[in-house]
């Protein structure tokens, strides 16, 4: 099976790294931002004052309007810092991506209008408008991938990064829409590769998830959106680049199908948090590095428990595979001995290791940060971040090259979870895609299951570089 066989293709090694340039070719660099050359829609928004818990628990419903939209992508999608050193400024928006290079495109059809959400000026740009209304009580967030970005900096490894940073911008849809009270259903059989555009050379798109948010009973008319004409005329992203066939070919090969994941009835608790829902939201950052320091068992417990698959955000957008559990390298955790350890989500492996808690297994005793650190590419944030984790997966469940692209969107919608719960409790997190994958395959599960991402969490160090803006701004910090 293609994914199968690219998965093992893109593995990282200590003596060999999956196969890339070698080199960032800057003057080559994909823009961040896609443009296209039509009528722009300018969005407002307005503040959500909600405590932490509401974030996965039913809120009051919002009407569909303009405002409201903008109020969604203010809390999923948007630009909301800047981050600056020396002559040189990156954009951080509320949705994490790996090294900054998002991917995703992000498409709105509401009412009769097709529109495309223009991250950098905060507004909708109008692609096409039906003469009667495609969508009636709700709007639709389509989700389009442009592999390029990643390519041009991780080569061939970049087919997985960019399912991750659609796990992450599921995941942050999921929870702004859930504060603005949308319900969510996730819709396949639909003809949306009508918005792709393959016209350029080495920038092709592709539209990977749809989902339509309503506050009640939607229509949602597809003879409407088909006979609709749309003007896909965009600046181009980059002057030239090298073509990674492998990563098109992956997303070449996802057929869309009806896939119902399973969820669990367990009740959800909270710790408190002193901030709210929207702050966290806000807040959330990727750590620069961690200091060496100790949080507490029942916080890191509570965290993990968010990320078990009930119908609420993110999972109740269903494009999870039920198919992640989570290896951990225990730093500094008071109330758990340092050593390896399993959290068993989803019941994957069979095994004999030490129950210590609900879902929480013993693998091995001692101090293995360096271990850990070794494993994340010898980077220091697995050795000096209280919980190191491994996210893996059991590839014999996957027999379709679409049960892969589920998985690895999983993968990214736990991620996400740790980093919104990561900063409730105070803390931060940091996703890591560069790790050495048998190491944790072989030498600590045995070749039973397959590693696809890695995080870390713990105290931060402060990074001085950020500087907070509103996403209606960021059009001015952007040359």
């Amino acid at each position: 099976m293609l994914a199968k066989i690219l998965h093992e293709r893109t593995k990282h090694y200590p003596n060999k790294f999956a196969k890339s340039l070698g080199y960032l070719d800057w003057e080559n660099q994909p823009s961040y931002y896609k443009e296209y050359l039509a009528p722009k829609i300018e969005l407002d928004y307005f503040d959500i004052n909600l405590p932490y818990e509401r974030l996965y628990t039913k809120n009051f419903p919002f009407d569909i309007n303009l405002k409201t939209i903008g109020t969604l992508l203010k809390n999923s999608l948007a630009i909301n810092a800047i981050k600056r050193l020396y002559t040189s400024q990156w954009e951080v928006r509320v949705n994490p991506s790996s090294g900054n290079l998002h991917p995703e495109e992000t498409y709105i059809i509401f009412e009769n209008k097709i529109t495309h959400f223009n991250v950098r000026d905060f507004s909708l740009e109008i692609l096409g408008e039906a003469d009667k209304e495609i969508i009636k009580n709700g709007i639709v967030v389509i989700f389009g991938t442009i592999p390029l970005r990643e390519a041009w900096k991780y080569g061939e490894r970049a087919l997985r990064y960019c399912l991750l940073d659609s796990g992450h911008a599921i995941a942050s849809m999921a929870f702004s829409a859930n504060l603005l009270g949308f319900n969510i259903t996730k819709i396949e059989h639909f003809p949306f590769k009508k918005l792709e555009n393959k016209t350029a050379p080495n920038e092709e798109e592709y539209i990977e998830n749809a989902f339509v948010l309503h506050n009640k009973e939607f229509e949602l008319n597809i003879d409407e959106f088909l006979n609709t004409p749309l003007n896909l005329k965009a600046l181009p992203l980059a002057k030239d680049s090298i073509r990674w066939e492998v990563v098109y070919e992956l997303f070449e090969s996802f057929e869309k199908e009806e896939y119902s994941p399973k969820f669990i009835n367990e009740k959800i608790t909270f710790l408190p948090s002193k901030f709210n829902a929207e702050e966290i939201i806000q807040n959330r950052r990727s750590a620069l590095g961690y200091i060496p320091e100790f949080i507490d068992k029942k916080e890191l417990l509570d965290m993990l428990d968010k990320t078990l698959p009930r119908n609420i955000p993110p999972f109740n957008t269903n494009a999870h595979f039920n198919n992640i559990d989570i290896v951990m390298f225990i730093n500094r955790v008071n109330g758990l001995e340092s050593g390896i350890y399993y959290y068993s989500r989803n019941n994957l492996l069979k095994h004999n290791f030490t129950q210590i808690e609900d879902r929480l297994y013993l693998i091995e005793k001692g101090d293995f940060s360096e271990a850990s650190k070794f494993i994340n590419c010898t980077q220091d944030l697995g050795k000096f971040s209280s919980v190191s984790f491994s996210f893996v997966a059991d590839f014999e469940r996957i027999t379709k090259n679409y049960h892969y692209k589920l998985t690895l969107e999983e993968a990214g919608m736990v991620g996400h979870i740790l980093y919104l719960e990561a900063e409730a409790k105070g803390i931060r997190g940091c996703g890591i895609g560069c790790f050495f994958d048998d190491l944790i395959n072989n030498e600590i599960l045995d070749g039973k299951l397959q590693a696809v991402y890695d995080f870390t969490i713990g105290i931060p160090l402060m990074d001085e570089r950020i500087i907070k803006i509103n996403p209606k701004e960021a059009k001015n910090y952007i040359s």
